[in-house]
């Protein structure tokens, strides 16, 4: 099928996308276009399946990821992986995927990468993604046992659009840890054969191969001097409102609930997570979601900070598979609301974590043409934080507050350390 919409019309940039394999069929149309103030890339592509920049079902993004990891399954062959998602739009994917990749279909080790600061003692392996607005990225281990031992190692992304960043990761992490066998698994992979050829050399270079697998293939179309095209059209486009639009109704209240984690369970999986931290992330989710006094439906939006996506996306399915699932994000994509355009609205604010820059969230505050799946608008959002900064976080809240016409309640995670 063709992705069609506001940035086909006025810039010609086109996506194909097709399923990968039968089974992903009901996933086709979970991709669209956006565009991103970034002067590498115009184009951003938009998912339904991710829970970042669209508030989704979190049913879905979770049928998603357990599709994709059954995928992953059945290319290790009856080997049980190591799972690295890349930071920041996949680290709840790739949790998700390793949750189900393991060779008896039960939780395989996972970590993700990060742009958090490394605590001190870790150990740093960097790379970049040459394309991001932010480039540099790295894994902070605490222990590098799961990656000893050689069995095949995964990289998880939403998206494979020339496979760089995955090229990067890999000859970096192979000078470390060699191994035989890589396999790269995302949503969509729009990389050309040409380029999933080159990719496939310079991993055999190393002495190593590389299989993929994905939910999705695709291929996006740019016309000649898009830069300067998409430049020019985001220039020309009309400023969105400082404060979203809603009712002429009182500021609805804010709750702030503080929620301390199991011993063995961090926020995060930046340092690490296995079979224990599955487990004990699932209980602490459901005991949590009894305690919120929210809407258990599509109302209701629990909205993650960045990296922190995995343990909102469980929250939020403890509560039901129709509430919705987003998380803030660093990413400055172009809102602009109109029909046949992914991003609508959109909440700026510093940073949770420094509040030395800018992060935002998409879709949160409701459109003035809502559709069923964008910025439809929400009774309940519950932000789920481990900044430990209040202050920061109260900036996000307020924003949240102006835009949520029922409640708006604050859990900041406190990380556990220690066995199970």
């Amino acid at each position: 099928m063709t992705a069609d919409g506001f940035v086909a019309s006025r810039l010609g940039i086109g996506l194909d996308v097709r399923p990968a394999f039968p089974g992903a069929a009901r996933f086709a149309d979970a991709v669209e276009i956006g565009l991103r103030r970034n002067p590498r890339r115009a184009q951003l592509l938009v998912s339904r399946l991710l829970g970042k920049h669209i508030p989704v079902p979190v049913g879905r993004v979770l049928a998603a990821a357990n599709e994709l990891g059954g995928q992953v399954r059945e290319a290790c062959a009856g080997r049980t992986p190591v799972v690295i998602g890349f930071a920041e739009t996949a680290t709840g994917l790739g949790h998700a995927v390793a949750a189900v990749s393991a060779a008896d279909g039960g939780p395989a080790p996972y970590l993700h990468t990060t742009r958090r600061p490394a605590p001190p003692g870790a150990l740093a392996v960097r790379f970049s993604e040459d394309h991001s607005h932010a480039t540099d990225q790295a894994l902070i281990l605490l222990d590098d046992a799961d990656l000893r031992g050689g069995r095949p190692l995964v990289l998880v992304d939403d998206e494979l659009t020339t496979g760089a960043t995955a090229v990067n990761a890999i000859r970096a992490l192979h000078r470390a840890w060699p191994r035989e066998r890589y396999l790269l698994a995302s949503l969509i992979d729009c990389r050309s054969e040409r380029r999933r050829a080159e990719v496939a050399q310079a991993v055999s270079d190393l002495g190593a191969s590389v299989a993929s697998v994905s939910l999705l293939d695709g291929a996006v179309r740019l016309p000649t001097d898009v830069l300067a095209a998409a430049r020019d059209l985001i220039d020309a486009l009309p400023a969105p409102p400082g404060r979203p639009q809603v009712p002429a109704v009182p500021q609805v209240p804010v709750s702030w609930l503080d929620a301390p984690l199991p011993p063995c369970l961090p926020a995060t999986a930046r340092h690490g997570w296995g079979p224990a931290q599955e487990r004990a992330a699932a209980g602490a989710m459901a005991l949590l979601a009894r305690t919120l006094p929210v809407n258990r439906d599509r109302r209701t939006l629990v909205l993650g900070d960045e990296e922190l996506m995995y343990l909102p996306q469980l929250l939020a399915r403890a509560l039901g598979p129709g509430v919705r699932t987003s998380t803030t994000t660093r990413t400055p994509a172009v809102c602009h609301d109109v029909p046949g355009y992914p991003l609508r609205t959109a909440l700026a604010f510093a940073a949770t974590e420094d509040g030395a820059r800018p992060a935002y969230a998409y879709n949160v505050a409701p459109s003035g043409h809502p559709e069923p799946g964008n910025a439809p608008g929400f009774l309940d959002i519950v932000l789920v934080t481990d900044a430990v900064a209040r202050p920061n976080v109260a900036e996000v809240a307020a924003g949240l507050r102006r835009s949520a016409t029922g409640s708006v309640h604050v859990v900041t995670l406190g990380s556990g350390s220690g066995p199970c």
